[in-house]
């Protein structure tokens, strides 16, 4: 599982990472909790990192991702 700590663009980041095999579990605050698409979360959070990263909107949202 992997948590995204971000304050904006939420709904587009959910939508994002759902269209790339993560499945959005819950929400709490400005946490956002998935379950990653294989067993090595580690991996994973890099992809979401680099995928947030590359999106229209990942240059002016501020975010981190973290395996949890």
């Amino acid at each position: 599982m992997i948590l995204v700590n971000s304050a904006m663009m939420q709904k587009e980041i959910i939508q994002l990472l759902e269209e790339n095999d993560f499945k959005h579990t819950k929400k709490q605050g400005l946490k956002l909790f998935f379950e990653t698409p294989t067993d090595d979360a580690t991996t994973d959070a890099a992809m979401a990192k680099q995928l947030i990263k590359g999106s229209s909107f990942g240059a002016a949202v501020f975010f981190n991702v973290s395996v949890v």
